[in-house]
């Protein structure tokens, strides 16, 4: 495995840092700003938002940029965002900081994607795609276990641990020489083409009920066995999230794996129809063991494609334009899981049930099956 590879699954474990440092310092944060519930969220939040409406745009200035340029600005806006607020007890530096981290998450993500296809040994992208994924689940988890223990240093530490993380990575990002050749084969695509692509939109439905199941199960099923589970305790409706989460991770590295046996085009339709009757299931069937057996089972099969979909994304474009069609494929997918979650949310407070946000689901990829597999087939392989 080569160091620009070793970078990129790096950069994977740094991303995990950076998304979830908020949530394990959170009721310290709040009593240090003196927020409310609804200001907390908006403070989780503004990384996400920034970092999923910044996906075309990073994808356009990634593929005009050298490689070695648009890491290395992306990083540097990761640095910057997590050290910021880390200077003064300020909600307003607190809130700037996290928009300028998603600015340089979004443009990091797409960057990084593309250096994994440009630089992968041949019939490897899709496998080290699936393990920079993977990568994102166990930074997460450093984030959880670590900032808790650093807090008895001081409350910036919640902010100084990802900054620390991205100097360290620009460190190693400035030892590591490109060949930039790859990517002056052809001039990127305007925008316009990009998003007339079939493949493209099918692609961006697929990850986005993958990715978007993945953080709704991972958001709501502590909520969903308090419906069903009557007896469970605040521990055990926790750890069956957390549960969610880890699932996840393991499911995406074990696409990595599962890439290199089975072809992409059928790892992508065939996950897509299992979830689609998974979560038929889900509605169906409303007892606690099930439902949480059947919502893991749900995020493996949403988390095995993540190498699979990246693989397929990158036969539709040239070298040129990977990051533009990276951008636009996971912007579909961070649009799906901010919509997911919402269903949900909603369906309970219309219905008194979440059930009803499976029924939801469970149609929404039949439908992306029944009207994707064909464009796949014909623009894929």
């Amino acid at each position: 495995m080569n160091l620009k590879i070793i970078f990129a699954l790096l950069a994977g474990f740094n991303f995990g840092i950076i998304f979830l440092n908020i949530p394990p310092a959170l009721s310290l944060l709040m009593d240090l700003y003196g927020l409310s519930y609804t200001g907390a969220s908006v403070l989780m939040s503004a990384l996400l938002w920034t970092h999923a409406l910044m996906q075309i745009p990073a994808g356009m200035l990634a593929d005009r940029l050298s490689i070695k340029m648009s890491i290395s600005l992306s990083i540097g806006l990761m640095a910057c965002g997590n050290l910021l607020p880390a200077m003064a007890p300020s909600y307003d530096l607190a809130i700037a900081g996290r928009i300028v981290t998603g600015v340089g998450s979004g443009l990091s993500f797409v960057s990084v994607m593309k250096l994994i296809v440009l630089y992968s040994p041949i019939g490897m992208r899709g496998t080290f795609q699936a393990f920079f994924a993977s990568c994102f689940s166990i930074g997460s988890i450093l984030a959880y276990l670590a900032i808790p223990e650093l807090l008895a240093l001081g409350w910036q530490w919640s902010y100084l641990l990802p900054g620390i993380s991205c100097v360290l990575l620009i460190l190693l990002w400035s030892f590591i020489n490109l060949d930039e050749q790859p990517c002056r084969a052809a001039a990127p695509l305007p925008l316009g083409r990009v998003i007339r692509k079939q493949a493209g939109w099918i692609l961006g439905s697929y990850h986005a009920l993958s990715y978007g199941s993945m953080m709704t199960l991972g958001n709501w099923v502590p909520s969903l066995l308090a419906e069903v589970w009557a007896d469970s305790t605040a521990t055990q409706l926790v750890w069956g999230g957390a549960l969610t989460m880890l699932v996840g991770g393991l499911g995406r590295l074990a696409g990595g794996f599962l890439i290199l046996k089975v072809p992409a085009l059928r790892i992508v339709n065939g996950s897509i129809m299992v979830i689609a009757i998974l979560f038929w299931g889900l509605y169906a069937i409303q007892i606690p063991l099930v439902t949480l057996a059947l919502a893991l089972a749900a995020v493996w099969f949403a988390s095995l494609n993540f190498g699979a979909v990246f693989e397929l994304v990158s036969r539709t474009v040239n070298s040129a334009s990977l990051a533009t069609t990276f951008g636009f494929v996971n912007f579909l997918a961070n649009l799906g899981a901010v919509l997911f979650t919402l269903v949900f949310g909603l369906a309970k407070d219309f219905t008194g049930t979440f059930f009803g946000g499976f029924l939801i689901m469970a149609l929404a990829a039949a439908m992306a099956y029944f009207f994707g597999k064909n464009v796949l087939r014909r623009n894929c392989t």
